[in-house]
């Protein structure tokens, strides 16, 4: 049986670009080789395609960016372009670039117009939860509680410090409406700060939020995993973080956070079986499809003393290096990291065939 070829797509022109590598190169070495044929598509931070080959560093497979591709062939089963003579086939497309260009929909658009199965989310979904207030707003409306917040666009003015301070409070966070991995979220616990960190947070992104902070909150992930018309849920995991919250450094540089799985903080199984049912609800509301990650907070708030559970965010594309919460949490539950990755390119290939034997019912 014809290996199939995976086109894994990393890199991108987002600020999370250097953990997009760190992904691609960890499901390269988690892939199954007997089943998939791995090849490496890299997206530099300038927006420009390059060709990839696979070398070995330290006894690991890592993906080596090469030439420009000259095009796309949209339509066809050899896609990727590299010169006037070669082109490559391609069975399934696996993007794992993380933010911008990744996980808002933009490269999802791009294999859409190649005619190609791809891993994760489609186009709505993935634009969907990419923002973080529309995200917060549509799973509100299905009794899913989310902390009190406050958007600001594009500058900042007097009339909406006063809101925040009437209406959220101190301590807060203020965040990048479109943005993961915790870049661009800063913790305010005076005025000065606030305004201090919405512009650092507007350097980012137009479109900023300021929410109420939950006290000595406990951070609760759950990964979703499609398989097919079936959706499981994992096991809650808690982070302990190395720093105050769960920043960029606490989740990538130091290697000093603390993952506990299961969650310990959770007395009875009823707030578990809460937690998985609400993670699924977010899951179909939101468009997702194949995989997500799902974020909670746990905790009281300066509005609220007794102690809730709110949805943080939802990841459409989650981070996949040896670290990461998403095939952690699926591995406690005896799902190993090769399957996963089994998982996720068989529904691509199931979705693709039940959308185009549709076109043909449309036709």
């Amino acid at each position: 049986m014809r290996k199939k070829t995976i086109c894994i797509i990393f890199g991108g022109i987002s600020v999370e670009h250097e953990v997009s590598i760190i992904s691609a190169n960890s499901i390269l070495n988690n892939i199954d080789l007997k089943k998939y044929r791995p090849i490496g598509l890299y997206l530099t931070k300038k927006g420009i395609f390059k060709n990839c080959k696979i070398i070995t560093k330290s006894g690991k497979k890592q993906f080596s960016p090469q030439g420009y591709l000259t095009s796309f062939k949209p339509g066809t089963k050899k896609p990727i372009q590299i010169n006037k003579n070669i082109s490559i086939e391609v069975d399934v497309f696996f993007p794992i670039i993380h933010g911008t260009g990744g996980e808002d929909g933009s490269i999802q658009g791009l294999i859409k117009t190649l005619d190609r199965p791809f891993v994760g989310c489609d186009i709505l979904g993935s634009a969907i939860t990419m923002n973080k207030i529309l995200t917060k707003e549509l799973v509100k409306k299905e009794g899913i509680n989310i902390t009190k917040y406050e958007i600001i666009e594009n500058s900042l003015n007097d009339k909406k410090i006063k809101m925040i301070k009437k209406n959220i409070g101190f301590p807060c966070f203020v965040k990048a409406a479109n943005l993961g991995s915790s870049i661009g979220v800063y913790k305010a616990n005076n005025e000065k700060e606030l305004k201090l960190n919405i512009k650092k947070s507007l350097n980012f992104t137009n479109n900023v939020f300021v929410e109420e902070a939950v006290i000595k909150a406990a951070e609760i992930e759950v990964s979703v995993l499609q398989i097919k018309e079936k959706i499981f849920t994992s096991t809650p995991g808690e982070i302990e973080p190395s720093s105050e919250f769960y920043d960029y450094n606490a989740k990538y540089i130091d290697n000093k956070s603390r993952l506990k799985i299961p969650t310990e903080i959770f007395k009875n199984t009823k707030m578990i079986s809460k937690i998985k049912t609400f993670s699924a609800l977010a899951f179909k509301i939101l468009n997702c499809e194949g995989m997500a990650r799902i974020d909670f907070l746990y905790g009281s708030t300066i509005n609220k003393s007794s102690k809730k559970l709110y949805l943080s965010e939802v990841n459409s594309i989650p981070g996949f290096t040896k670290i990461s919460m998403f095939p952690k949490l699926l591995e406690h539950d005896g799902i190993k990291y090769s399957s996963v990755i089994h998982e996720l390119i068989q529904h691509a290939l199931y979705r693709h065939k039940k959308e185009k034997k549709l076109a043909k019912i449309l036709i």
